[in-house]
């Protein structure tokens, strides 16, 4: 269940927000993000939050409405921080980028699924902020899958990308929540770009 909101300015856009504000922005976010690798989401208290920014909670309150808010942002500053290290990286073929991409992500969420469970957790939410923030998250993901299975056309492409991020979101629940091997994810995962390997290469 959310933290409600204490302040009126919450569901502001960040746009026209000046320097010094959205600087104290990030800094609740990377406070956040900081936390959650260290904890899992339910044991954070948005005060936590506030203290470890060094903001006052009344503060943290102007930039978001409820911890989900929050930590909507949180999973949007991880996936970018993600993406930035992907696009360095990408050289050859697209299939074996494709592969080397989805490792990527899988061992990402294996090595911190508390950011999957937040992930999960965050789809119930009725916080419409969190709601727009996690929808984001979910575009920009989209997209960029889309962009690696580019190769392929622009339809196959949005239907592979649709595919693939289903079986990761299945495989990595079975894993972190039902104790399937995470081998098992990356067989799975790997197996599906086997059948579409021939129309990447």
């Amino acid at each position: 269940m959310a933290e409600q909101t204490q302040g009126t300015t919450s569901g502001l856009s960040v746009q026209g927000l000046p320097a010094w504000q959205l600087a104290r922005r990030e800094r609740i976010v990377e406070a956040g993000l900081h936390l959650l690798e260290s904890q899992e989401y339910d044991r954070i208290q948005i005060r936590d939050v506030a203290q470890e920014a060094g903001v006052a909670l009344g503060t943290l309150y102007r930039y978001f409405s409820s911890k989900e808010h929050l930590y909507a942002a949180v999973l949007l500053e991880w996936s970018a921080l993600g993406r930035t290290g992907e696009r360095r990286a990408k050289r050859g073929s697209a299939e074996r980028h494709l592969r080397s991409r989805i490792r990527g992500v899988i061992t990402a969420f294996e090595r911190q699924p508390q950011f999957y469970k937040v992930q999960v957790l965050l789809q119930s939410s009725t916080d419409p902020n969190a709601k727009a923030l996690l929808s984001e998250f979910a575009e920009a993901a989209q997209v960029s899958l889309v962009e690696d299975f580019a190769v392929l056309g622009p339809g196959r492409a949005e239907d592979a990308a649709t595919m693939m991020w289903a079986i990761i979101h299945s495989m990595l629940t079975q894993a972190i929540h039902h104790g399937v091997g995470m081998s098992e994810v990356y067989r799975i995962a790997d197996g599906f770009i086997d059948l579409l390997a021939d129309d990447l290469r």
